[in-house]
């Protein structure tokens, strides 16, 4: 056989084999956090409702209602565990490395990692990577990001996928809805020369200067 088609079966049977250790990965992982989440709440519903059940002057089913709780404690930590040997294996990380995983999404957050950049590079760079400026599309994604800016100190605004530079005023997401599409926000500082919108505390948006250099954040699809 001639040796480059052999090479080319052996990296397809590996490719293959990849896949299909990292579609069982994710399996495993599925079930392991939706049974955490069960061990979880019977945890709780110990404690809620067979606690006042127990006769105090019984030790017996004291003693019983302990062990039970545990029992599920152990399990839940063997659980814990499995779930972050899974998440471990590089054959199933969610996201590329420096990508942070929320919600079936992958967030790159440039701050110390990246030089700032203007707008138009910053998007740029997200294009190159897969993705796109992120386009916040709730309370719940809004206040993640959020998060993640509270860590860093030396956010002074964030690169969003938002922009009127099409139509003064008309400010539409990348995704090309309007600003309003997904959640009742606005720009405050608008002006002519201000095309691009940043991300501030309080979840505040605000026009900028496009041409102005600060950290920006990337989305795309697990």
């Amino acid at each position: 056989m001639d040796p480059s088609l052999r090479h080319t079966d052996e990296h397809k049977r590996e490719t293959t084999a990849d896949a299909g250790s990292c579609q069982i990965c994710h399996v495993i992982a599925g079930v392991a956090v939706a049974t955490a989440i069960l061990l979880g709440g019977l945890l709780l519903s110990f404690v809620l409702f067979a606690g006042p059940e127990v006769d105090p002057e019984s030790n017996a089913s004291v003693k019983e209602l302990m062990e039970r709780l545990q029992q599920c404690q152990n399990e839940r930590h063997d659980l814990n565990l499995m779930l972050h040997t899974v998440t471990q294996d590089s054959r199933c990380r969610l996201c590329p490395g420096g990508w942070l995983w929320w919600r079936d999404n992958c967030y790159f957050f440039s701050v110390g990692l990246q030089e700032n950049r203007r707008w138009n590079e910053s998007a740029e760079f997200c294009r190159e990577h897969n993705s796109s400026l992120a386009v916040i599309k709730d309370s719940a994604e809004m206040e993640f990001i959020q998060a993640v800016m509270r860590k860093f100190p030396q956010f002074p605004f964030l690169w969003v996928g938002l922009t009127d530079s099409k139509q003064e005023g008309q400010w539409l997401w990348g995704d090309g809805t309007d600003i309003q599409h997904y959640m009742p926000v606005t720009v405050d500082w608008d002006a002519d020369y201000r095309d691009c919108a940043d991300l501030r505390g309080g979840g505040r948006l605000f026009a900028a200067d496009c041409e102005a250099y600060g950290p920006w954040a990337c989305k795309k699809e697990s």
